[in-house]
């Protein structure tokens, strides 16, 4: 699955917005400006495959979307004025599409935002309430399951880091486990605690819910199955009375719940014992939390020089947490054909890891042999992220004056640039310096440039150079060739300038190529 070209126009910001991606990478990051419509870009995109696959609410703008899946080219669009879908440049009708999904639409379309807002989640509700409704009273495995191979779109949210550690330690594997030894200093599973609470379908009052809570109050199919076999595997488990509060305008109030303490890794190993492998188990856990069993799962981890248990999945760092969450959730949805829609997955990430991240995304989620299978799409403002990219894998986005976006590679590789130039080059900040410092020098390079300076120029001038000097500075200004390039190049100031847009950060690059071009040929035949 590989997204080819992106149109919209009329969603938010993006009119007549045309996004051309690399589709032979398996990764493209969308950088830009606040408010150029990278977020946007990622929900109109999500928002057409949700349409696409429930064939219910449709969008109110104008969309044209071209994906290769296998050995498919696949269009979404409405540009006619009516939604359809071209397979292999053939029309296709909506009850050929049913039949033919499996083969011509993703196996998954995954969505992440680091923020706290539930714009982009909620695109994902009708999926998860029909996937919900199919499964909260069935005992029947087929049909959960089926059930679960046609929810084609998925959010993540913080508690599937949780589930993914959870079935990954369940299931190791040890390339993986070496990489959350160097990289986390996580060496192995210590612990859990399940508290499963009384679901909406408990019958009776406290006392008859109390007495029902071993027997998980006949919850049914994957969630109550999952349920039951954390209670077999627990040390003592143990109903209880609880307080409860899920939001801070709500009273505190009690509830029914039963505790199962997953005491080490012989008993989990016990328990996954009734399931073939991480991604399974983790559906189950999942099933488990939509179907509001889960009150909380607690996870204890050993640690480098830190064996006692004492370090949970809470006491991580949010980057941690956020690099386990995004990347496990990957990770156990390897072998899908899917895309992968990540809005600013790097927040909370230090420089170290912000400039490996998808390096990580690579090494932890296996997905080397399924490269051709799966597109991951995400935004990031942080330049660290593409350092190692060539431009076929990036995009910029920017919007001018008059609010018209524009999506284009830029005009050279981030690999091998560094992070300064990154800035400027990619980025299109007019200097990567602080504004004050970039005005002395704006004004160093415009007394430099003069062929006679008065005597308070000159003076001036020498205040500057040193106090540029003291913060370790490298001057030319003696060299002739670069007082010629500050005499021609007459745009000198940047200090103060807006970003620039990827078109004009290019032409002011070919242009001081084409000027000390002509300097050094004039040179030349002055020598």
């Amino acid at each position: 699955m590989r997204l080819d070209r992106v149109y919209i126009d009329g969603f938010k910001n993006l009119r007549g917005v045309e996004a051309d991606f690399d589709e032979t990478r398996l990764t493209t990051v969308v950088i830009g400006q606040n408010g150029a419509g990278k977020s946007n870009l990622i929900e109109a995109i999500i928002d057409v495959f949700r349409f696409v696959d429930l064939n219910r609410g449709a969008p109110r703008y104008v969309y044209e979307i071209d994906y290769r899946i296998g050995n498919h080219k696949v269009r979404l669009s409405n540009r006619s004025g009516q939604a359809s879908i071209e397979v292999d440049g053939r029309p296709v009708a909506r009850s050929a599409f049913e039949r033919e999904k499996p083969e011509i639409f993703p196996d998954l379309v995954f969505g992440y935002y680091s923020g706290g807002s539930r714009r982009l989640e909620k695109l994902f509700d009708s999926h998860q309430r029909r996937y919900y409704d199919a499964i909260k009273t069935n005992d029947d495995a087929e049909e959960c399951q089926q059930a679960l191979t046609e929810r084609r779109l998925f959010y993540c949210r913080p508690i599937h880091g949780i589930f993914s550690l959870f079935s990954f330690f369940s299931f190791p594997d040890p390339k993986v486990l070496r990489l959350l030894r160097d990289k986390l200093g996580i060496t192995g599973f210590h612990s859990a605690l399940a508290h499963f609470k009384e679901p909406w379908f408990a019958k009776g009052g406290q006392s008859n819910k109390l007495r029902a809570a071993t027997e998980l109050w006949d919850a049914k199919g994957p969630a109550g199955k999952c349920a039951r076999d954390f209670r077999d595997q627990a040390f003592y488990p143990l109903p209880l009375i609880g307080n409860a509060i899920d939001d801070y305008r709500d009273k505190q109030q009690s509830e029914v719940q039963l505790a199962c303490f997953i005491k080490n890794r012989q008993t989990l190993e016990r328990l996954r014992a009734g399931y073939s492998d991480d991604q399974e188990l983790f559906a189950a856990l999942e099933a488990v939390d939509i179907s509001d069993l889960f009150r909380d799962l607690h996870l204890w981890v050993c640690r480098t020089n830190d064996e006692s248990g004492d370090v949970s999945f809470a006491d991580l760092s949010d980057g941690e947490r956020q690099l386990l969450m995004v990347l496990g959730l990957i990770r156990v949805s390897r072998g899908k054909r899917a895309l992968f829609l990540l809005d600013e997955p790097d927040t909370h990430l230090n420089p170290l890891w912000q400039h490996s991240y998808l390096e990580l995304v690579r090494d932890w989620t296996g997905q080397a042999s399924d490269a051709s299978n799966c597109h991951i799409v995400m935004s990031s403002h942080n330049p660290l992220t593409i350092a190692a990219l060539d431009r076929r894998e990036v995009r910029v986005m920017f919007a001018d004056e008059q609010g018209k976006v524009s999506v284009t590679a830029p005009y050279t590789d981030p690999k091998g640039m560094g992070f300064t130039a990154t800035l400027t080059e990619i980025f299109g900040l007019p200097s990567s310096l602080d504004p004050d410092t970039q005005r002395q020098v704006d004004e160093r390079n415009m007394l430099a440039r003069l062929d006679q300076r008065s005597e308070a120029q000159e003076k001036h001038l020498i205040e500057i150079n040193d106090r540029l000097g003291r913060l370790g500075f490298m001057f030319e200004d003696r060299e002739p060739l670069y007082q010629d390039f500050l005499r021609a190049w007459q745009d000198v100031k940047y200090a103060d300038r807006p970003p620039m847009s990827p078109e004009q950060v290019e032409t002011r690059h070919n242009a001081m190529k084409a000027l000390i071009r002509d300097l050094l040929k004039k040179q030349e035949r002055t020598v």
